[in-house]
């Protein structure tokens, strides 16, 4: 019980860190970017994870991997950014820390079902920016800035079961409660000209709009087992509606509104392949899609919406059980994923390389685990898009597991 109370607690303090103060400028059309909110095992070998299947290490990103699990299993992942982003203007250094996933699994009949329930941010964007300016009152003139802030992320809460109804099959299913809140404002900070500070003292409100979502969709998956060296995952979210509250207030002539519109979010498409090689050593490849085309309610965005895909591969070498054994026993990971996101930007798509590193550290009697990756991303380009992206990126998962029977 003690392990579950440090897992517990550090799970807390980088909730308590998810708040962001800046993000790449590159997100800030639509809902944002998509979030890396796979485990750090994953982050690792490049993303990939549809045909994982582990008793000790459970991967979240198919359900149906879950009816292997025989111990109650808690994951939870954080990650931290440093980011370098140029356009026209300038250079921007930023720095943020997110906890984008924290995942349960519950063994119901060992080796044949398990139930989840789990927290994972999809989409996200946090931004602030300010220009100096004047303003011509009468005969005066006032100095200050024009601030814009940009918070909020898009979420969903999986509730799932996973089922084996033979040896080398597992299904599973899952209800998303899908859930978010996007901020925008606009600010005028004026400077009084006999502060001493150098601080703005007086801030009127020019506008913020707040949209609010609600939803909820379905996603099904599979495991398959056709040969000993190798695994399949496939799964699918159909179509389903977003529901889209909107309140906007105005400041000086003070004015409120609200608004309701309806979202239409395309279908998503996963599939991976895991093959087992030689000794200690195993590739992967996963594969996303999703066609943002076929995306409505937003007419704003229609001529920015684009396909997005994603491929992730990589190989590991897993850990061995060798007493005495050293480095020699630590995982080793390495990843390549190419992604394409799913608006464009200055007109043209936006691609995004990432290269990764990780390994691991058991805890005794294989009862968790704890994770680490490094990547570095390459994201956008200055030519096409008139900005881009490169992104630093330290990802760290704890794995817990703990008998209940």
């Amino acid at each position: 019980m003690r392990r579950w109370g440090l897992i517990l607690l550090a799970g807390a303090v980088l909730l308590g860190a998810a708040s962001a103060s800046a993000q790449t400028p590159l997100a800030l059309t639509n809902f944002g970017q998509r979030l890396d909110n796979e485990d750090a095992r994953m982050a690792g070998r490049g993303g990939w994870g549809m045909a994982v299947e582990d008793s000790t290490h459970p991967g979240f990103k198919n359900l149906a991997s879950l009816t292997a699990v025989d111990k109650v299993a808690l994951n939870f992942s954080a990650y931290g950014d440093h980011t370098k982003s140029e356009d026209a203007h300038g250079e921007r250094v930023t720095d943020r820390v997110f906890t984008p996933d924290i995942r349960v699994a519950l063994p119901v009949i060992k080796g044949r079902m398990a139930v989840t329930a789990g927290f994972v941010v999809d989409r996200s964007t946090q931004y602030d920016t300010s220009v100096d300016s004047t303003w011509t009152a009468w005969d005066d003139t006032i100095s200050g800035k024009v601030q814009f802030l940009r918070d909020g992320s898009t979420f969903r809460v999986p509730l799932g079961i996973a089922f084996s109804p033979r040896d080398g099959l597992s299904l599973s299913a899952a209800l998303n409660l899908q859930r978010g809140t996007l901020r925008e404002s606009f600010y005028n900070l004026f400077q009084d000209p006999a502060s001493l500070t150098g601080f703005p003292l007086y801030q009127t409100d020019l506008l913020v709009q707040e949209d609010t979502y609600s939803g909820t969709s379905a996603t099904f998956a599979a495991l398959l087992r056709p040969v000993g060296r190798i695994r399949l995952g496939v799964s699918w979210t159909p179509a389903y509606d977003l529901d889209v509250d909107r309140k906007i207030e105005m400041g000086g002539v003070a004015q409120r509104a609200h608004d309701h519109m309806t979202y239409a979010m395309p279908a998503e498409y996963r599939g991976g392949l895991e093959v087992l090689l030689q000794d200690r050593w195993k590739a992967g490849a996963d594969y996303q899609w999703q066609d943002f085309k076929e995306f409505s309610g937003q007419d704003a965005w229609a001529a920015d919406m684009e396909t997005e895909h994603t491929l992730s591969m990589g190989i590991e070498r897993i850990r061995a059980h060798a007493r005495h054994g050293g480095w020699d026993n630590l995982p080793v990971r390495l990843g390549v994923r190419l992604r394409t996101w799913a608006y464009r930007m200055g007109g043209n798509q936006v691609h995004e390389t990432t290269f990764s590193a990780g390994t691991g550290f058991p805890f005794r009697g294989d009862l968790g685990q704890l994770d680490v990756a490094l990547s570095y991303s390459m994201v956008g380009d200055l030519a096409d898009n008139g900005m881009q992206s490169r992104v630093v990126r330290l990802t760290i998962s704890v794995t817990g597991l703990e008998r209940w029977w």
